[in-house]
């Protein structure tokens, strides 16, 4: 099969090797894009749901209820959107809010039947979309590239716990008086 990009601009002529690393960001923020972009445009086509539906309503599937402030962690948002994408959903009828067992202030949300129904069809068809951007690799291609990814984001979590242990105590020998002495 032979694919042609119309613009392609992180490839270049390929002789700048000084900005390899870029360049596969680069090609990584532009495929991330282009996949997303799609998922979002065929989930709001065929299922008239957007993105951040389909993410809520997949924490929601695995779970008898989850709290609101834990579907905002979990989906890296603010409470408020959490808060105005469940008020749509529950107008809907895809979603309830029930007390939670564990805190008379808290509230759960869970799935209601036709919000099982209704995310249980748009996942089936999501995955079939992913497996469909995918299917140029072999799974042996697919396996080194789950295992490479996985390792840099290893790297980079690492990287960045460092940096910030770092940094943290960086800070405290400057700011305590005791660590001066």
């Amino acid at each position: 099969m032979g694919y042609s990009l119309l613009e392609d601009v992180e490839t270049s002529d390929g002789s700048d090797v000084d900005h390899q690393d870029l360049r596969l960001w680069l090609r990584m923020m532009a495929l991330h894009k282009l996949i997303l972009n799609e998922l979002r445009r065929r989930l709001r086509t065929s299922f008239g749901m957007s993105l951040a539906r389909f993410d809520l309503l997949s924490q929601l599937d695995a779970r008898a209820g989850i709290r609101m402030g834990a579907l905002s962690d979990r989906l890296m948002v603010t409470t408020g959107n959490i808060t105005g994408l469940v008020d749509e959903l529950e107008a809907d009828g895809l979603v309830e809010r029930m007390p939670d067992p564990e805190s008379r202030r808290a509230l759960l949300v869970r799935l209601t039947p036709k919000g099982r129904k209704q995310f249980n069809a748009a996942a089936k068809r999501h995955e079939s979309w992913v497996r469909e951007f995918f299917s140029v690799l072999s799974e042996n291609e697919k396996k080194i590239l789950f295992d490479l990814v996985g390792n840099h984001k290893a790297f980079v979590l690492s990287t960045i716990h460092h940096t910030a242990a770092a940094k943290s105590g960086s800070w405290r020998k400057r700011a305590s008086p005791a660590v001066m002495s």
